[in-house]
């Protein structure tokens, strides 16, 4: 059964032009993720989908808190050694976009470098597990 997922963005640069979009990314499956990553905690584990995952179409990562230029905020994909900061909502839709995450995506990493915990919210969209034949 497939399900969906609605996204729209809107922005405007102040005294500028404005960009609006929406859309709608059909998906098989999803799953939402709400946790919580401790003050000075390093390598924090979230699995995002089960093993032999399936194909992600949609990650969206937002924290209730975000980096500034002194303290990170931090994740890494599986394995990679590549770090992201989570300085801002980030949003990936679509194979491009969530491939520009290297491979595609089983588990997050975090770091929290911040002197306070952050709350993390992630929003999974993929397609089902096919089972081996």
């Amino acid at each position: 059964m497939t399900e969906s997922i609605n996204w729209s963005l809107n922005a405007q640069v102040s005294g500028g032009p404005k960009v609006m979009a929406s859309d709608t990314k059909e998906i098989e499956a999803y799953d939402k993720i709400k946790v919580t990553i401790e003050a000075e905690t390093a390598d924090k584990e979230v699995d995002i989908q089960p093993g032999g995952a399936g194909k992600v179409q949609f990650l969206l990562i937002k924290s209730d808190t975000y980096s500034s230029d002194i303290e990170k905020l931090t994740y890494t994909v599986n394995e990679r050694t590549t770090t992201i900061e989570l300085d801002a909502l980030q949003v990936f839709i679509g194979n491009g976009a969530v491939e520009l995450l290297i491979e595609t995506p089983k588990k997050l990493v975090f770091t929290n470098n911040l002197q306070t915990p952050v709350s993390i919210e992630i929003l999974v969209g993929r397609m089902a597990i096919v089972p081996p034949e």
